[in-house]
């Protein structure tokens, strides 16, 4: 769980640096690389929104680990009695054997009476887990499987 936080944590970072860097370097050389074009200026327009999109995407991703870095520092996390009620995403295997992968469970929590969708793998629907998790990115691990 600390691993998939940590990854998550430099990836954001490091897409907000390089983003960054390249709208601005964009807005630096756009005469040299788009203004001479034909369509420079829809070049350039559309080049500096795709970057400030990927940055700003990013950014929240990155606002999400900054807010669970407490859990992380020391080390604590919250755990729950959750019971897995429906998968979110579901997705279709087209190579021929027509397997089904589901992801995201959504979780009952059960002491709470709430519902979270976490990410986390190898979970049965209908089955009742004890988890541990990050509130704000969502980061989950399984402990035990109760029933």
């Amino acid at each position: 769980m600390v691993k998939n936080y940590w990854t998550l944590f430099y990836l954001t970072l490091i897409g907000i640096i390089i983003f960054v860097s390249l709208f601005i370097l964009v807005l630096i050389f756009a005469k040299k690389l788009f203004l001479d074009k034909k369509f420079g200026i829809m070049l350039l327009i559309v080049c500096s929104c795709v970057f400030l999109v990927l940055s700003t995407l990013c950014a929240c991703k990155f606002i999400l680990c900054c807010k669970d870095y407490n859990y992380v520092s020391s080390n604590t996390y919250i755990e729950e009695k959750a019971k897995v009620v429906e998968f979110t995403v579901s997705r279709f295997d087209y190579d021929g054997s027509g397997r089904q992968e589901n992801s995201k469970p959504k979780f009952y929590l059960i002491e709470k009476d709430e519902y979270i969708v976490l990410n986390v793998k190898d979970v049965e629907l209908g089955k009742t887990y004890i988890i541990r998790f990050y509130p704000n990115t969502k980061i989950c691990d399984v402990i035990e499987k109760i029933s």
